[in-house]
């Protein structure tokens, strides 16, 4: 791949979908890379069919109805055409001027409800801005797939004022082998009376929720509280039942409700107080109210354990605390396994022997301080990675385990990474706890940082904002990396309160992450486990999964696995 000079006296690639030679802008290149990775070739012809769930009644669309009204005065006998799309790149509105343009537009599978992301149509005025989240003008034959290169275009995305995310995407097109120059002012002034008249559906948005909010607490004993885009309210009932992690599950229970729908459900807080919830999702808004009323009893599944991983694994160690044996601590590096040794000793005595100083001190001083807390007698004995261990030493450690005194704790990567001989070694615990890794526990993530914040600096408040960008990150370091973020995050602070913008930028996480239904998010965590397992080998990952590299590769973007 050569560089070369462009018109905008950059270097371009020379690339093409085919693997040509043809000079190609930086942004093109990088934009047919993601279509290639998408599983779509230039030859193939997309899905026509449009979705189902399309909204062309949405906030979007009447903050744009006005705009495109005037659009479409404005391009009266010029030829072009107007397309907007959604937020999942879904085209809502579709005005052209001109039959010969319809026809071509229609052959290319541009109508209402139809999906323009890269991952289906590759690069497009649609799909490509919606990925760099600026304004990009596509000439015709910089268009990936073949159908569309007889069209070029500039396309602007729709950016929330407030939230900050794109709401959409404007797209000019004509038939042209060079998008006109003036279609780029054109459609940011455009894009920017949609934004204005956002902010002012948001001012009434809110205003509606907080008319709800007050009739419901108007007629209710109960706490009552609403969420919404940019606001949160509360009664003094529900300030002083809710914690920061509650807010994150009562979003989670409204994601998929409809305007004007409802539902109850049993819910149990961050307190353990179980509560009954009901969710009802305002009219003319993207906010929901919740009345929540005690139920009287502990909600917990029918097998009666606590309602998530993250609580049965510490009503594990609860239990094993006060049992007699050896335990097995499991687990992936940094979730905890050493925090775990000292929940399960208390205030017994304990001495601790770590199995990778053996690195550093010899093996033969290794064991004779291993000899000499032996002798000692503490209560507690502590071999702490124990899969570094040769083997030679396992049966001593076995012998250890067999005897009443002292109570030995082993911990240990994850059993199925370990040697067989120190899988048999753990087996013999007659007590074991695998720790999850905290991205399989982000349902939980703010009881956990709330408690792994009270060590870092007692009295901070982590907001739900914060909590949702948690929620959405990954944390290959788990609970390690948890407290990286946390201490960070209490340096850039500029209040009592952490917000998602006092966060890393790394792990300021997406929100739509946090509020995945629960298939998706089972979804997503499938492949992102498969792709730890693979070490980011995506081929054998999505032979794992039993699907093909390019499923994967589409289901990654949707879910925003990165």
């Amino acid at each position: 791949m050569t560089p070369a000079t462009g018109e905008d006296g950059g270097e371009e690639s020379r690339m093409d979908p085919e693997g040509g030679d043809a000079a190609v802008r930086p942004e093109i290149a990088l934009s047919w890379k993601r279509s290639a990775l998408s599983g779509l070739r230039p030859d193939i012809v997309p899905d026509p069919r449009p979705d189902p769930d399309t909204d062309l009644s949405s906030r979007l669309m009447e903050a744009a109805a006005p705009v495109l009204d005037e659009v479409r005065r404005e391009i009266a006998d010029t030829g072009f055409g107007v397309l907007l799309a959604d937020s999942e790149c879904r085209i809502v509105a579709r005005i052209v001027d001109g039959t010969h343009l319809n026809r071509l537009m229609s052959h290319a599978g541009a109508e209402l409800g139809s999906r323009f992301g890269e991952d289906r149509v590759g690069t497009t005025a649609l799909g490509t801005p919606m990925e760099v989240r600026r304004g990009v003008a596509i000439h015709g034959t910089e268009h990936y797939l073949e159908q569309f290169k007889l069209l070029s275009c500039y396309g602007h995305p729709i950016v929330h004022p407030v939230t900050r995310r794109v709401e959409g995407v404007l797209d000019m097109t004509s038939i042209s082998d060079r998008a006109n120059p003036l279609f780029g002012p054109f459609l940011a002034r455009a894009a920017n009376d949609i934004e204005r008249r956002l902010l002012e559906g948001s001012r009434i948005s809110q205003q509606r929720l907080v008319e709800a909010f007050q009739r419901q607490t108007a007629e209710s004993r109960f706490a009552v509280a609403a969420l919404g885009e940019d606001l949160q309210l509360s009664n003094r009932s529900a300030a002083d039942l809710l914690d920061i992690s509650d807010l994150a599950t009562l979003e989670a229970l409204a994601a998929d409700l409809s305007p004007g729908q409802s539902r109850t459900l049993g819910v149990e807080l961050a307190s353990g107080s179980p509560v009954l919830v009901r969710a009802e999702r305002v009219t003319g808004t993207s906010g929901t109210v919740f009345v929540l009323e005690s139920s009287g009893r502990r909600i917990v599944p029918r097998g009666g354990e606590p309602a998530s991983l993250w609580n049965r694994t510490r009503a594990t160690l609860t239990r094993l605390r006060d049992s007699a044996g050896a335990v097995a601590v499991t687990g992936e590096a940094g979730s905890g396994r050493s925090t775990a040794v000292r929940d399960l000793t208390g205030d017994r005595s304990a001495s601790v022997l770590d199995a990778t100083d053996i690195a550093l001190d010899g093996l033969e001083n290794w064991v004779q301080r291993l000899q000499r807390i032996v002798q000692t007698s503490p209560d507690v004995l502590a071999l702490e990675e124990v899969q570094l261990l040769p083997e030679a030493l396992l049966p001593v450690v076995a012998k250890l385990i067999d005897t009443s005194h002292p109570r030995v704790i082993l911990t240990s990567a994850p059993v199925e990474t370990v040697p067989a001989p120190t899988a048999g070694l753990i087996a013999r615990c007659p007590g074991r706890v695998t720790l999850p890794p905290l991205r399989r526990v982000t349902g939980d993530i703010g009881e956990i940082a709330r408690a792994v914040l009270e060590s870092v600096d007692p009295g901070l408040r982590l907001s739900p904002s914060a909590v949702d960008a948690l929620a959405a990150c990954e944390w290959p370091g788990n609970l390690a990396e948890l407290r990286v973020v946390l201490e960070a995050a209490a340096g850039a602070r500029t209040s009592d309160r952490i917000r998602d913008t006092d966060l890393p930028a790394t792990h300021r996480g997406s929100r739509r992450i946090a509020r995945l239904g629960g298939r998706e998010r089972a979804e997503r965590q499938a492949i992102v486990d498969a792709l730890v397992a693979a070490s980011g080998n995506k081929a054998r990952a999505a032979a794992a999964l039993g699907i093909s590299r390019s499923t994967l590769y589409v289901r990654m973007k949707a879910l925003e696995i990165r």
